[in-house]
Parts: C-alpha cells; sequence; structure tokens
C-alpha cells in the first residue's frame, strides 16, 4: 500500500476554477444561439402572419372569381320561363342571357340546364381556335349551344346551334344522336340531393383542355338543375403572381391531394397512354420539394417541417374557404431564405465567440498543461490495468488532494487486481468438480494468506452441511477431521448461512460442538481461528459455507483483507453453482436423450433396444480406431468433446422413428394397414360361396339334374378354396412374385360379386373426402379385388424435397403418400411393402436430420446431426437421404452404419425375423462392403480389434456365436 504524503495540498476545484477561459465559449455559444433562436421566432411569428395573408388573398380570389357565379346560377332558378319551358324555341330565347353572363364570366366555360324528364340544354363560349375547332364553328362565332331532347319515337339527338357576338343565330345544324342523359352525371344528381348549391370535385375539361369544377343549384320545384363549368385557371395565375420568398412553393389542392392550381398550369394534367387523362399529385408537379413533402401533407389545417437537401422546409396546410368546396392551399418556403437574418446574425456571434476563445487560449494552454501531467500519468496507469499490466508499481505525487487519493486508490486496486486475478485463472481453468473444491480452498487459503481453509456444502436433503474440502499446509490432516453439521443448528456454520454474513470465531476446547473441533486434536492445537464466509449463489441461496483458519486474530482488524476474502468467496460460490448446473444439466440431457432412444424402442418390437446398442457398438468401434496405428487410422482420435458429440449423435439416430406409423413399420402382410384386410377378401369369397350354393338350390328347385349340379357346385367352391389359398399365400409376401403368379392374380381379381349396402356409410370424414361425392346406384357390382380411388392417399404439397431443398436431400419421392390397392399390393414382387410404405421408413432419418438441425447446438456438438444423419449413406454414394458418397461422410457416421448394419443383423427381439448367427451377420456385412455400402478400412477394423466378438459375447445369445474365421471376410469377396 503506497503510505500517505506529507507534502501541502491544494483542492482541485481552486485550480480548475483558473481556467475561466473556458466559459467565453459557453458564453459565447449561448448567446449565439439565445439570439438565433429569439430572432427565429420573430421571422417564424412574421412568416406565419405572411402565410396567412397570402391565404387570405388567395381566398379572396377565389371568393371574387367564384362567388358571382354561385349567386348568378341561384338567379337563374327563378327564369320560370327557361325551367318550364320544354320546347326548342322557349330556350333558345334565353340564349342572349347565357351568352351575357359568359362574357362577362370568362372563367365559366359552359353554363347548362337539365331537366327532370332528361332534357339538356349547355351553352359555351367559342371564342378560341381550340373550341372553334371542337365544334366545328364559324370564324365570327362567340358562342355555341346543345340541346338534346328525346323526339317522338324516343330517339335523343342533338340539335347545335352558333350565335354571334350580339348573340343572334347564326347557324343550326344536326349533329347527330345522343345517349348523353344528365340525370346520370354525378353533379345533378348531388344537386337533386342538396338543398344548396353543390362543387364536384376538380376534374380535366376535355373540350377545354383546363381543370375546373362544376357548380350546380337545382330550382325550387326541382324540376331542373343549373349547372355551370369553371375554370380554375384564375387560381394559377394568383398564385404565379405571388411568392414568399425566391424558392418558395405554392399549390392549390383538392381533397384527394391532386393539384388544381399551380403557377405552372401545363403540370396540373398526366397525359397517359391511348389518351388518358387525369390530375398532377404533388409527385408529378416536376418539384423535387413537393415530391419530398408530399407524404407529410395532410387535408386538413396542418404545419409541418422538412429537411430537404441540406436545408430546413416550412409548410402549412390551410382550408379555403368555407371547406365547401374542400380546397387546400400547400406553401412551402426554405428556413435558409425564410431565416437568412438570423443565420447571418448567428454567424456573427461565433464569429466574435472564436476570437475571444482564441486569445484565451495560451492561457489556457499553460494552466491545463500543469493541471493534466498528473492525470495523463494516471490515464497511462489506467491503460495498463486494462491491459492487466500489474506488476509495475504506481509512485505518483500530486499537489491536487483529489489527483493524490486517486494515485493512493489505484495502486491498491493494481495491487489487489493482480492477487485476484492469479486466483480467478487458477479456479476458471479447472472444470472437474472434485479437484475445483480442492483448487478454491488452496487458493482463498494462499491468497488471504490463512493457516489453512475448509469448505462445506449443503447437502442434498438442505438440512445438513457436508465437509467437501480441508486444505492444510505441510500438515497430514485428511477431510475425516471435520464433521457434518445441521443448517437449522447453533453452530457458527449454521448461523453464518442463516444470517448470510460472515461471521468471526475462536475454535477451542471449550466449544466441543463446532464443526471444526475434531481439527484441534488433529492438529494438536488449543485454540483456531475461524472466519466462516458464506457461499452465496446468484439468487442469494446458501451454497455452503467457506471457513478460513488462523492461528492469530490479525483478520478482526484487516478490514481490508476481509472484504477481499468475501469478494473472492462470492466468485467461487458462483463458479461452484455454474460446474453443478453444468454437471446436472449434462446428467439431464444424457438422461433426457436415453428416454428418446427407449421411447423409440419402445414404440414397435420391431426396434427392439436397436437405439440403445447401436451407441454400444458405434463407440466401442471408434475407440478402436483410436487405440488403431493403421495408417488410415493413426490420425483418429478423440478428445472429451468428440466423444461427448459422439455419444449423443449415436443414441439420437433414429429419433426420426418417432413419426413413422407404427402400422407401416409393423406390416406384416402386404394387405395390412391397421389390420389386416384379408379378412375382407375372405368374406368376399364366402359370399361367392354362398351365392354358388344358392344358384344350386334354385336349378334344384327348377328341376335340373342333381348329379350334375352338385358335381358343379363342388367344383366351383373347389376353384373358390384354391383361389383364396393363392391369394392367402401372396399376402405373405414370403417369396418372389413370378409373372404367372401376377397374370393368375389378375384372372381372380376380375371375377365380381353383388354389393347391396352403401359403402359410405359409417365411414371417417378422410376416407369421405377420397370417395368423392358420386354415388354408384344399388345394387351393383364389384370386382373381387380392386385398385380404388379411395384407396389412393395424396402427399401434401410440403411433403417432398426438391433438389434445391435446404438439407441437400436426393430423393426419389413417390407420387402418393399411400397407395392401399388390393391389386397394388398384392403384386408387390418381394416382401410386403409398397414403394410408399418403404419411402415412409425410409423417412425416419429425413426426419433425424430435419429435427437434429433445428436444436441450437454448442460448438463442440455442432456435428451431430451429420453424424446421426450418415448412417444410411452407402460409400459408393447410392445411400439416403443426401447420396453422399464415402469421402464425403464422417468417419464417425461410417462408424455408425457398421454398427446399425450389425446390430439389425444379429438383433435377436425382432419379431418378423430371425436372429442372424456371427457367420451370416458377417458374411452379409461382407457382401454389402463388395457392393459398395460399407466402409472396407472400418470393416477390417471391426474384424481384426474383436469388437464384433466382444459385442457379440455381452449382447447376443449364445447359440447365435458360432465358429468365425476372419479371413474369410477381410478380402474382396466373400466366400
Amino acid at each position: 500500500m503506497i503510505a500517505s504524503l506529507n507534502h501541502r495540498r491544494y483542492p482541485l476545484h481552486l485550480q480548475i476554477a483558473t481556467v475561466f477561459v473556458a466559459l467565453i465559449s459557453v458564453l459565447g455559444g449561448l448567446l449565439s444561439w439565445y439570439n438565433y433562436h429569439k430572432t427565429s421566432d420573430i421571422i417564424l411569428e412574421a412568416s406565419s402572419q405572411l402565410f396567412d395573408q397570402f391565404n387570405a388573398r388567395i381566398e379572396v380570389d377565389f371568393i371574387r372569381a367564384y362567388e358571382p357565379i354561385v349567386q348568378t346560377i341561384q338567379l337563374l332558378t327563378l327564369e320560370k320561363q327557361l325551367i318550364e319551358s320544354r320546347d326548342l324555341d322557349s330556350r333558345l330565347q334565353k340564349a342572349p342571357l347565357f351568352g351575357m353572363i359568359l362574357r362577362q364570366k370568362p372563367q365559366v366555360t359552359g353554363l347548362a340546364v337539365a331537366y327532370n324528364n332528361g332534357d339538356y340544354f349547355i351553352m359555351r363560349p367559342t371564342t378560341t381556335e381550340h373550341m372553334r375547332g371542337i365544334f366545328n364553328a364559324p370564324d365570327n362565332a362567340v358562342a355555341m349551344a346543345d340541346n338534346i331532347q328525346s323526339a317522338a319515337d324516343g330517339s335523343r339527338r342533338i340539335d347545335r346551334f352558333y350565335f354571334d357576338e350580339n348573340f343572334a343565330l347564326l347557324a343550326r345544324t344536326d349533329a347527330g344522336p345522343s345517349d348523353y342523359d344528365p340525370r346520370l352525371r354525378p353533379w345533378y344528381q348531388q344537386a337533386m340531393a342538396s338543398d344548396r348549391q353543390i362543387g364536384t370535385q376538380p376534374y380535366f375539361y376535355r373540350f377545354i383542355q383546363q381543370v375546373g369544377i362544376t357548380l350546380a343549384i337545382r330550382t325550387p320545384d326541382q324540376s331542373a338543375i343549373i349547372a355551370a363549368d369553371v375554370s380554375l385557371d384564375i387560381l394559377s395565375d394568383s398564385i404565379s403572381q405571388v411568392t414568399i420568398t425566391p424558392s418558395s412553393e405554392v399549390v392549390l389542392l383538392d381533397s384527394q391531394r391532386n393539384a388544381v392550381a399551380y403557377r405552372d398550369p401545363s403540370k396540373l394534367i398526366i397525359r397517359g397512354d391511348n389518351d388518358a387523362v387525369e390530375l398532377a399529385d404533388l409527385d408529378s408537379l416536376g418539384s423535387d420539394v413537393l415530391r419530398a413533402a408530399a407524404p407529410q401533407v395532410r387535408a386538413d389545417d396542418s404545419t409541418f417541417t422538412l429537411d430537404y437537401n441540406d436545408d430546413r422546409w416550412y409548410g402549412r396546410v390551410n382550408l379555403l374557404g368555407d371547406g365547401q368546396m374542400g380546397f387546400h392551399l400547400l406553401t412551402l418556403v426554405p428556413e435558409s431564405e425564410l431565416l437568412g437574418a438570423a443565420l447571418a446574425m448567428r454567424r456573427q456571434s461565433l464569429i466574435i465567440t472564436a476570437i475571444l476563445l482564441l486569445c484565451a487560449i495560451p492561457l489556457t494552454w499553460t494552466l491545463a498543461q500543469k493541471i493534466s501531467r498528473p492525470l495523463r500519468q494516471l490515464s497511462r496507469e489506467a491503460t495498463a490495468i486494462s491491459h492487466f499490466q500489474l506488476d509495475q508499481p504506481l509512485g505518483l505525487r500530486s499537489v491536487i488532494s483529489e489527483i493524490d487519493d486517486l494515485s493512493s486508490s489505484m495502486g491498491v486496486m493494481k495491487d489487489t487486481l493482480n492477487r485476484f486475478l492469479g486466483l480467478l485463472r487458477s479456479i476458471t481453468e479447472e472444470t472437474k468438480f472434485g479437484p475445483l473444491i480442492e483448487l478454491i480452498g488452496d487458493e482463498t487459503r494462499a491468497a488471504s494468506q490463512a493457516d489453512g481453509s475448509a469448505i462445506f456444502l449443503v447437502g442434498e436433503d438442505e438440512q445438513t452441511l457436508e465437509a467437501a474440502s480441508l486444505r492444510m499446509p505441510e500438515q497430514a490432516v485428511g477431510q475425516g477431521s471435520l464433521r457434518h453439521c445441521s443448517l437449522n443448528g447453533t453452530s457458527q456454520l449454521a448461523r453464518c448461512v442463516q444470517q448470510q454474513e460472515t461471521l468471526l470465531e475462536t475454535v477451542s476446547r471449550d466449544t466441543p460442538e463446532h464443526p471444526l473441533f475434531p481439527l484441534l486434536k488433529a492438529l494438536q492445537h488449543d485454540s483456531i481461528n475461524v472466519a466462516a464466509i458464506p457461499l452465496l449463489n446468484r439468487k442469494r441461496e446458501a451454497v455452503g459455507v467457506l471457513c478460513l483458519l488462523f492461528e492469530d486474530l490479525s483478520v478482526r482488524e484487516d478490514s481490508n483483507r476481509l472484504a477481499f476474502i468475501e469478494a473472492l468467496s462470492g466468485f467461487a460460490s458462483i463458479t461452484l453453482e455454474s460446474r453443478q448446473l453444468i454437471r446436472m444439466e449434462k446428467a439431464l440431457l444424457e438422461a433426457f436423450i436415453e428416454l428418446i432412444a427407449s421411447a423409440i424402442d419402445a414404440k414397435s418390437p420391431h426396434t427392439g433396444g436397436h437405439c440403445q446398442r447401436v451407441p454400444t457398438l458405434t463407440k466401442m468401434l471408434a475407440r478402436a480406431a483410436c487405440e488403431s496405428d493403421a495408417p488410415e487410422f493413426r490420425q483418429f482420435r478423440l478428445n472429451t468433446e468428440q466423444w461427448e458429440e459422439l455419444h449423443i449423435a449415436s443414441w439420437l439416430h433414429d429419433c426420426g422413428k418417432v413419426t413413422t406409423p407404427e402400422y407401416v413399420v409393423d406390416k406384416a402382410t402386404k394387405l395390412e394397414t391397421l389390420y389386416d384386410r384379408i379378412h375382407e377378401i375372405r368374406t368376399r369369397f364366402e359370399v361367392l360361396k354362398r351365392d354358388a350354393e344358392i344358384r344350386y338350390w334354385k336349378a334344384r328347385y327348377g328341376g335340373g339334374d342333381d348329379s350334375t349340379l352338385r358335381s358343379e357346385l363342388e367344383r366351383e367352391l373347389q376353384t373358390l378354396d384354391d383361389d383364396f389359398a393363392f391369394i392367402a399365400n401372396c399376402n405373405l409376401g414370403g417369396e418372389y412374385m413370378e409373372p404367372d403368379d401376377q397374370a393368375r392374380l389378375h384372372r381372380i381379381a376380375d371375377r365380381t360379386w353383388l354389393r347391396t349396402l352403401d359403402d359410405s356409410l359409417g365411414i371417417s370424414w378422410e376416407e369421405r373426402q377420397r370417395r368423392g361425392a358420386a354415388r354408384e346406384p344399388l345394387p351393383v357390382e364389384e370386382k373381387l379385388l380392386a385398385d380404388k380411388p379411395v384407396h389412393i392417399v395424396k402427399r401434401a404439397e410440403g411433403d417432398c424435397y426438391g433438389p434445391d431443398n435446404p438439407w441437400g436431400f436426393r430423393l426419389d419421392t413417390p407420387e402418393h403418400l399411400y397407395n392401399r390397392g388390393e391389386l397394388y399390393n398384392l403384386q408387390i414382387p418381394a416382401g410386403t411393402l409398397t414403394a410408399e410404405e418403404r419411402y415412409k421408413i425410409n423417412d425416419h432419418i429425413v426426419q433425424t436430420i430435419i429435427m437434429l438441425e433445428k436444436l441450437p447446438y454448442p460448438r463442440h456438438l455442432r456435428r451431430v446431426p451429420e453424424i446421426a444423419g450418415g448412417h444410411h449413406e452407402r460409400m459408393d454414394g447410392n445411400g439416403y437421404p443426401k447420396r453422399l458418397r464415402g469421402e464425403e461422410m464422417s468417419q464417425a457416421a461410417r462408424m455408425m452404419a457398421i454398427a446399425d448394419v450389425f446390430e439389425a443383423l444379429t438383433a435377436a427381439d425382432r419379431p418378423y425375423k430371425e436372429a442372424k448367427s456371427l457367420s451370416q451377420s458377417l458374411r452379409i456385412m461382407a457382401s454389402m462392403r463388395d457392393g459398395g455400402h460399407l466402409d472396407p478400412d472400418l470393416l477390417r477394423l471391426f474384424l481384426e480389434s474383436g469388437v464384433y466378438l466382444r459385442y457379440a459375447e455381452r449382447y447376443l445369445d449364445p447359440k447365435q456365436i458360432d465358429e468365425v474365421h476372419i479371413e474369410d471376410y477381410l478380402g474382396a469377396e466373400v466366400h
């Protein structure tokens, strides 16, 4: 420990006060930002007023332009002659009135009357070349009118009229038939449903090639609608004449966020294919900032900010007028133009602050050097500590009291860390539980400079403290010198656990009840001082007690040493708990794996103890490979983690069998599913035999010759018996079925029998789905043996593995999941399994791989799926499910393949086969080796190391162990 310094010291804050120059930068910055924000607030408030004025001007222009039109169409509703007229002449008399309105209101592009009988009269100006061209108007025509009226025969035609500048009639033409009915137009329907004038959403007028709206109002007697088509170009003119800043953007929007007025009206229309026309939105006006602001624009009053092109923009959306038309005015202004004066003021303030800082730098630099020199040295020491460079002592002196105290504390910390890390390094390197306890006792004794240490752990009954370790240097004292004690007692150790705090006590001849009392006699001491420290886990539960033994009482006064011991005991208890948890979790994993394997073996008598014996045989062969000096196994050595990996993989190598249906695995005959369907076929033969007898008796009743009829009956019954015996024999699947037998099977199947009952009654929902809705009328003749659609069980879409599947499976998947057709099954050439059922059985290894690859493995167990899933692969690449070649498989997987085959051949608990003798099994395995199935080197090791015999002596019936000459099976061919 570094000694205290006696020189004069000063508080650190007195010297820090000398660097007041730093305040200049803070104050200057604060003043600059304060001025900037205050100026910005003023400008923004002024800008808000400017927005309001601009909005008010557009609103005034809007009202000035469109309010007179509303008043005009309201006055027209009082023109009874116009409204009540049903003849053309009366309507033409109002043409001068309509013409004067169009001349005084240039924004009106059409003035119309729509009658409730479907008549329609509209007048439009033709003052432009575009309008005269559309309507073929004479050059001196200033207006034209269309009258649509139904004739007596129900047809509708358009009469077109042209007027001069005095609105006198110039010409009249027949514009042809028309199917236009104003009553179907939205503006007509809206106006008829409202008791006031209405305005439509803006849309594109094809006639005038402009954006506009339709204003309409119904007459008091609801017999007609007065409507005016109004152009919105005047609003675009108003917007283009007023700007807030050079780069500001102003757009008039409708309720659908479409632009209806803009400084460039030509951009308001978007023309598509086939002359399609639509209103532009903000993304289509050609302005990047409008495009960026589009997502934030809402159809109600709102304000927002937008960061665009290294500048901040202020946006505002206002409802125009009384809101009836649904128009909104969008205004966007860049901050750099709006707040230019505020930004300039901020720049000036920053320049002034920078000048002051430059003046203060020399003084600040000098003072900072003096203050920071010891701090830099401490920083270097802290860096050395962070890199665990703890060997060099720390000797730093400073006139600043806080720095001096910090230097002293760092010296103590450095020394403590050095001792503590050395202790931790020793403890963490030990992985076994027993030696770990001994190591903790030794290291804590050495680190705390104690004369001995003892560790007591809470017993499994959680009622006692059991002695686990006693470490005494140079003393021949064993753990037997300690006695157990109750957790509920009054001893020092029990109270230490109960109170969860360190207790210091002296054990003497007067304390015979103390658990450490027998140690006094062994050491031949009169007394010993004991520091009992509770070992607590992460949940603050006691897992034991650490006892440190001292001959003197110095530990009572040394609080630093006691604190160090308590910190060390905390780490020791966590380490003990972690080791215990790891040990228990591994035991639980082992038990769970073996539980799964046992459950798979118990699921079907056909598997027997397969899942339990294959791990044993695989590890026997792996151990032989580790001990072998043969060149091919010289590099094969397994460490502890690899043995654990092989153990888990071998126990789980068939875990996918939990998904295999038992009736497929247990299928002993060709027609067997959940039951043997040979019984159904037997019943049909019984029916045929009864039918033959009935025919006999009917013939007898009809006067037939008894001798002839009896002979025919006996011959038919004998034929039926022979045919059934043949089918029953085919059902066994014992021998290869010849083509002649298959032909006879078809001849028998062609016989028919009469079914009189509905076979769709009493069946499951799933079978009804396979049968379909069609039913045959009863009675019906059916073949004796048949393959019906109901026998087909379709494969689900996800039950196929394509060439790009993530597991690398390469499988030839049958079309159907199951085919239970009677002929299909009885014609199986050999054995009892169809291709679909054999695929289902083989699918267990696919499911094994899928299931195992879903598990979260630690790094040293990540090859478990590959080892467990490769025992059905072949050396020649014709195995399954991945068709790996021998060089693509690990040696562990190839070992398991040999173990899997040998166990299956020799197992005596398979109800479908007899257990083969040792020589028969080895002969078959040698043949499989020569056929490219098994690894030749591993099979040689299997034989020469005697693994096969040791396994046989342990698991095979003595009757199976016959005489074996391994040289007969070591060659390339089977002898």
